[in-house]
């Protein structure tokens, strides 16, 4: 299958690969997730290796604890695809002036449009770690998740916790600065979590191309 544990011995990887990281290297709950930046190379567990992610900010050459990887074979062309739409995110960044990590992030939807209050228009959009990788690979017409929030597990206020384990103690007890991020109201909220994307890559790749995975309950844990 496209997605292990690095637990297992070393892995080949290409540019644009999806590497996630362990909230602790001894769990499986996977925290965070980013996109190999390299041409190739081969990972071992607990390897600091190169990235893009969201951070946040946004970092195009960031580094990352490499856990878990998954893989969907890329063609020359749609890693060019994907490269060039970071260029345009950091483009679109750099624009707007939107430099402080708070203005690029948000948890719930794991992407959202900030818009002009006078037209409408987009300004800029706001990702989660998951929702940049989802939105690279949505560039090239791969679709990994179905995000709609009726078909999302409930997730609780522990899960979240040790999602985010430094910044949501920092929120909690702060209802608007949980809803600036998009946890409104009280736990239980339906968010995509990082390890969501390694169930979705654990599948043929005929599958992963033919249509989005449909998240599960312990979906947060891989594998």
């Amino acid at each position: 299958m496209p997605a292990s544990t690095l637990h297992n011995g070393p892995k080949n990887a290409r540019r644009y690969d999806v590497i996630g990281v362990y909230s602790e290297p001894s769990e499986s709950f996977v925290r965070h997730v980013g996109l190999y930046s390299p041409e190739g190379g081969t990972l071992s567990y607990d390897e600091e290796v190169d990235v893009t992610h969201m951070g946040p900010p946004l970092k195009r050459s960031g580094k990352a604890t490499a856990h878990v990887i998954g893989t969907v074979p890329l063609t020359n062309e749609e890693v060019k695809e994907i490269g060039s739409w970071i260029e345009e995110v950091d483009d679109e960044y750099r624009r707007v002036g939107v430099a402080k990590p708070e203005q690029q992030y948000c948890i719930h939807p794991p992407w959202r449009d900030e818009v002009d209050k006078n037209t409408g228009a987009r300004r800029y959009r706001r990702y989660s770690c998951a929702g940049f990788v989802l939105c690279a690979y949505g560039e090239v017409r791969i679709r990994l998740l179905d995000v709609e929030q009726p078909d999302l597990p409930d997730v609780e206020e522990q899960t979240v916790l040790n999602a985010y384990p430094r910044l949501y103690p920092l929120l909690r007890g702060h209802p608007d600065r949980l809803d600036g991020l998009g946890l409104e109201g009280t736990p239980p909220w339906r968010i995509v979590l990082a390890g969501y994307l390694f169930h979705a890559l654990n599948r043929p790749t005929d599958q992963i191309r033919g249509g989005p995975y449909r998240v599960r309950p312990g979906d947060e844990t891989f594998p």
